[in-house]
């Protein structure tokens, strides 16, 4: 088992606050699993834990794990490029990576497993989806490029870096994430803004203000996706002072109104809208 923290690599600015994190490696019997996402055939997902420990995060549900150790115990898959090079030869679909976990979370920068799935890819006619939050994702651009078909989405929720440092602690800041999805217009990349999920609270001033910084890097297509309630996640809000009270959390009316409204200022700057699931 590796214990460190996010100081000790440089993989540029820091998030705050410092996470400490026991990296363990795990082995894998199954690299592609059926997905049963709109658009995608089969899933990658190199880790299990997400360093980013996002308060809203519904994934520790999905895999069954415990949200309180979701951030700070991440395993990571070391047999997964040489499991997933024998199971291209016969599967075939569109290979969507991060479908639980960022496959760009900091512990990337040392194990490179990412990476080294996405040359096993490259090999073979399997197009793929990624999608992150981290800027890490350009250290593969070219890479990624080289593969059939590439898109890459840059998850968003908001401009305001203090919200983004309460709620999605340990990833990188909008700033970087929204210069990643500058340079990867720019490559000529398939490129989508993730919003998701669409933040109850946020007021539609705030919901504009990301769509227009959306819109400033090139990048003229929106995915969006609602908050998913799961246990937990209303008492990470409250802990965090983001919310006062747990009502708008659950309220389906105000959700929908809120994804019209994007939707509608989306038509407004020219942007491609489209729900996500």
């Amino acid at each position: 088992m590796i214990t460190r923290d996010l100081d000790f690599f440089n993989i540029g600015e820091r998030p705050e606050p410092l996470v400490k994190v026991k990296a363990k490696e795990v082995r894998c019997k199954v690299a592609l699993p059926r997905s049963n996402l709109p658009g995608l055939d089969l899933a990658l997902n190199p880790y299990v834990g997400c360093e980013h420990g996002c308060l809203y995060c519904f994934a520790p549900e999905v895999v069954k794990r415990d949200r309180a150790t979701w951030a700070s115990q991440v395993e990571y898959r070391a047999n997964l490029p040489v499991q997933l090079s024998r199971e291209l030869r016969t599967k075939r679909g569109v290979i969507g990576i991060g479908t639980v976990t960022d496959p760009y979370q900091p512990l990337e920068a040392v194990t490179l497993v990412t990476r080294k799935c996405l040359m096993e890819i490259a090999r073979h006619d399997n197009p793929i989806s990624v999608l992150t939050k981290s800027d890490l994702v350009l250290r593969d651009l070219e890479l990624i490029l080289s593969t059939r078909r590439p898109e890459v989405g840059i998850t968003l929720t908001s401009v305001d870096e203090e919200l983004v440092k309460k709620i999605e602690p340990g990833a990188p800041s909008a700033h970087r994430r929204l210069e990643a999805l500058r340079e990867l217009h720019r490559s000529g990349l398939e490129c989508y803004a993730m919003i998701g999920p669409v933040l109850p609270f946020l007021e539609e001033k705030a919901l504009t203000q990301l769509l227009e910084a959306v819109c400033a890097t090139g990048c003229m297509r929106v995915m969006v996706d609602r908050l998913r309630p799961r246990p937990g996640i209303d008492e990470a809000l409250l802990e965090a002072k983001v919310v006062r009270t747990t009502s708008s959390l659950t309220d389906f009316r105000h959700m929908g109104a809120q994804a019209r409204y994007v939707r509608d200022e989306c038509i407004r700057l020219g942007l491609m809208f489209e729900s996500a699931f």
